[in-house]
């Protein structure tokens, strides 16, 4: 069978000033696979892709080219939304690759998602990230549902702030029904971070799955983790909540901090 994808690229590029931003738009839709990628001067990448029968989707990414502070690290964002249906997937990983280190530390912070579903799935997402932090502010981009499927499906999102992936937390779900994850905010701070939370918005951090599988939950921190529902756990804690369940589950609020 032929396979087809239709895309519509718009590629601004005025390196007319350093403080003129690099933007570029993408949009597709049809069936087949699509991918991107992108390398912004090596403060930060961007790796997409997606296929399946039915795809469509939208990426707009912006490299701000500000050097705020003459600290050589630009302010670089990434919104993208993403469906697809009868079946497919979506990858999304965003990696912060450069840091003001003497005040920061070392960069390796990363955001990545997975979506494989035999019916439909949908990601909407922003990174962003600067000379200090990487954070995931959906704010105002996508409040609820970032992260949805369909049918049997498979989810995975992870935020880790190092990269040898010691520090951080991710979500896990295989399930057949429907799933609905909100995760409006993650941010770090040096060798703090914030999941499910952050960001200087209100907490909007929960899971809804409609039918059976399973949802995993793994947090760790070199001293502590203290979650929203009350838990406080330290000394190189490793938190983990999961559940195997027949009909439905439901996480109201699952965010957390660890440093």
């Amino acid at each position: 069978m032929k396979r087809f994808i239709s895309l519509l690229m718009a590629l601004l590029v005025i390196p007319i000033a350093s403080a003129v931003p690099t933007e570029i738009e993408m949009h597709w839709m049809g069936s087949g696979d699509f991918e991107t990628h992108f390398n912004f001067d090596d403060d930060s990448e961007t790796h997409f892709w997606t296929g399946g029968n039915d795809i469509s989707g939208e990426l707009y990414a912006t490299d701000s080219n500000d050097n705020p502070y003459t600290y050589g690290v630009d302010t670089n964002e990434i919104k993208v939304r993403s469906h697809v249906e009868n079946g497919g997937y979506i990858e999304y990983v965003f990696r912060k690759t450069d840091n003001y280190e003497p005040m920061y530390g070392e960069a390796g912070q990363e955001s990545y998602t997975y979506i494989s579903t035999s019916d439909t799935g949908d990601f909407a997402w922003r990174s962003w990230s600067n000379y200090a932090q990487l954070r995931n502010s959906n704010y105002g981009w996508q409040n609820d549902n970032q992260i949805e499927a369909t049918g049997e499906h498979y989810i995975y999102h992870h935020f880790y702030i190092d990269d040898s992936y010691d520090e951080g937390a991710t979500l896990e779900v295989m399930a057949e029904g429907s799933t609905s994850i909100t995760d409006m905010c993650e941010d770090h701070w040096g060798s703090s971070y914030k999941f499910g939370k952050g960001c200087g918005c209100y907490t909007n951090a929960n899971v809804y799955i409609d039918g059976s599988g399973t949802f995993e939950l793994n947090a760790w921190a070199e001293n502590e983790i203290v979650t929203d529902t009350g838990i406080h756990i330290t000394g190189n804690p490793h938190y983990i909540v999961y559940a195997d369940f027949d009909d439905e589950f439901e996480f109201e609020n699952f965010a957390l901090e660890g440093n």
